[in-house]
C-alpha cells in the first residue's frame, strides 16, 4: 500500500501476543484519511494491474476451490473481487477499521461478514484455508507486527497459506498518497525481519516476489509479496 490499506486505532502487543488498547493521534489521523478518501482509494486500487496479478497468481498456486478466506485490512474489497472472478465459491470474512471501507465492502458483498476491528486486538474467529494480509501491516509498528504474526497462525489450518505484502525500507512516518490530500502513516520493513517472524511462528516461506511502485513524488518504492504455508502443528 504505500497508499494502500486500511489503518488502525490499535493496541500495543508484544511478540507473545499480550495486548492493551491504546488509541493514538497517529492511528486516528490515518483512519480519518482513509474514511475521507475511500472512494479515491477504490478507484485507484480496485483494478490496479500489479496487485490484481499478484493476488491471481497466489490464488492459482495456493487457494483451493471453495476456500474459506480471512482478509485482514480488507478495504473496500479489492482482493475479494479479484478472487471471486476466478472462483465464486470462495467465502470471506473481512476485517478493517475504516467504517467507510466496510460500508463499501458490505454493499458489494452482502453475503460475507465484515468486522470493524483493529487487527492488533482481534480475537480470530476460527480456522481459515487462506489469510490475506495485503499491505495492512504497513500501518503498524514493528512491535505491533510482531504481535500480529505471533497470533496469526492460530487462524490458519495446517497446510493453509498466507498472502503478505508490504513495502521494503527502514523508514516510518506520515506520507502523502496518490489518492488522498491528507497524510497517512506508513512503516517500511526489511525482509529479514518479516521472514524471521514468520518462521518463528510456524510459517514456511515458499515464495517471495518484488515489484516497483511509482510514488506521487516521482520516487520508486519496492513492494514485497510473500506466500507462506503453515506447517503442521505450527
Amino acid at each position: 500500500m504505500s497508499n494502500r490499506m486500511a489503518a488502525p486505532p490499535r493496541s500495543v502487543i508484544d511478540c507473545k501476543g499480550q495486548r492493551g488498547t491504546m488509541e493514538t493521534d497517529t492511528s486516528r489521523k490515518t483512519i480519518a484519511a482513509y474514511d475521507k478518501n475511500a472512494q479515491g482509494y477504490a478507484d485507484k486500487f480496485d483494478d490496479y494491474p500489479t496487485y490484481r496479478d499478484r493476488i491471481a497468481d497466489f490464488q492459482q498456486k495456493h487457494v483451493p476451490k471453495g476456500a474459506h478466506i480471512l482478509d485482514l485490512g480488507c478495504g473496500p474489497g479489492c482482493n475479494i473481487s479479484t478472487i471471486l472472478e476466478r472462483d465464486h465459491t470462495c467465502t470471506f470474512d473481512g476485517v478493517d477499521l475504516s467504517g467507510e471501507f466496510l460500508r463499501m465492502a458490505r454493499q458489494r458483498f452482502p453475503r460475507f461478514d465484515f468486522l470493524q476491528q483493529d487487527i492488533c486486538d482481534l480475537d480470530l474467529p476460527g480456522k481459515y484455508d487462506v489469510v490475506l494480509a495485503s499491505f495492512c501491516i504497513v500501518h503498524l509498528t514493528n512491535e505491533q507486527t510482531a504481535g500480529v504474526m505471533h497470533r496469526l497462525p492460530d487462524a490458519i489450518r495446517d497446510g493453509g497459506c498466507l498472502y503478505l505484502s508490504y513495502m521494503n525500507g527502514e523508514k516510518s512516518g506520515f506520507e502523502t498518497t496518490s489518492f488522498s490530500e491528507e497524510t497517512i502513516f506508513f512503516n517500511y520493513y526489511q525482509d529479514e525481519f518479516i521472514i524471521d517472524l514468520l518462521e518463528r511462528n510456524g510459517m514456511t516461506v515458499v515464495e517471495i516476489a518484488k515489484d516497483e511502485y511509482a510514488e506521487p513524488d516521482g520516487s520508486t518504492t519496492i513492494d514485497t509479496f510473500i506466500h507462506a504455508k503453515k506447517t503442521s502443528g505450527g
